[in-house]
């Protein structure tokens, strides 16, 4: 049987804490998976996963012989790259992004590295949810955020993300145009449920000191999705805080006013973010080079 394929089957199965999850993952059946699990434990000598109709545990050996899958996976990586390493990219490479980001934003850029390097394949992850990367097999999550918070991923900067306050000229008629920042409690304010300035929208002051100020909002929409929130803003239904340039074809129309009460959004950056591994394969690095030079 064939061992590296053997290793990649058992690193999934761990990472992913399933067989029918890795099969289903590699397009196999069950009993394929466990014919290899049983061809890794014969080959070893030991046995790595305790298994029962519900659940799956890894032995001492099995947590070892995960790092060993690693070491391999790795080095098998790295040597493909440096023997290719004047050649197009190839392989899949899997990427993780918002959903209003990666229309609004990243779009053109991944089908533009795609056109560049044709046989390079690639996998998009889109979703709001914040993403496990070994457990999903990602090599790379892009993220609009203030700053990483999980020191296990290396996060790279990419470019800036700047938000502003928008609503319809039909709303702004019948609510009035709030004057400064502090009015906007008594308004209906919609709400990005994953920002962590979501119920206290954070600002920072045209003072040129760096300060901020937050001020509590609510109103009668919670969203995990911008382009809802963009959506429900042109229906009139309130005040939303949302990235510039998702709302830019909107500005431009009219059918959108950019609010400036004296102080602006605290602005998010675009960050690439992997795990922290000794070797990041080529076509991850230079895709998050492309990021870099575009964004």
């Amino acid at each position: 049987m064939d061992r590296l394929k053997g290793v990649e089957y058992f690193k999934r199965i761990y990472e992913l804490g399933s067989f029918t999850a890795a099969a289903d993952e590699f397009h196999c059946s069950n009993a394929v998976i466990s014919k290899y699990v049983r061809f890794l434990e014969s080959w070893t000598g030991s046995k790595l996963i305790n298994r029962n109709t519900r659940t799956i545990s890894f032995t001492d050996e099995g947590e070892r012989f995960y790092t060993y899958c690693l070491s391999i996976n790795e080095q098998t990586s790295e040597m493909l790259d440096s023997v290719a390493d004047t050649g197009d990219l190839s392989g899949e490479l899997v990427v993780a992004s918002p959903v209003s980001l990666s229309i609004k934003v990243l779009s053109p850029l991944i089908l533009q590295f795609k056109k560049e390097h044709p046989s390079l394949s690639l996998r998009l992850q889109m979703s709001d949810q914040l993403t496990d990367l070994v457990g999903s097999g990602v090599d790379v999550a892009i993220r609009g955020i203030e700053a990483p918070e999980d020191s296990s991923l290396v996060a790279m900067r990419l470019g800036s993300l700047d938000r502003i306050l928008v609503a319809s000229p039909g709303y702004l008629a019948e609510a009035g145009v709030p004057a400064t920042i502090d009015d906007l409690p008594s308004h209906q304010c919609l709400v990005y449920s994953m920002s962590p300035d979501a119920k206290r929208w954070e600002f920072l002051l045209s003072t040129g000191s760096g300060q901020t100020k937050s001020v509590s909002v609510a109103g009668p929409l919670v969203a995990d999705n911008s382009m809802m929130l963009i959506e429900a803003v042109k229906k009139g239904l309130g005040i939303a805080m949302v990235p510039r340039d998702y709302v830019a074809a909107e500005l431009g129309a009219g059918t959108l006013q950019h609010l400036k009460l004296g102080a602006e959004p605290v602005p998010r950056s675009i960050y690439a973010m992997y795990s922290d591994r000794r070797y990041l394969p080529r076509r991850a690095r230079e895709f998050i080079q492309f990021l870099r030079m575009s964004l």
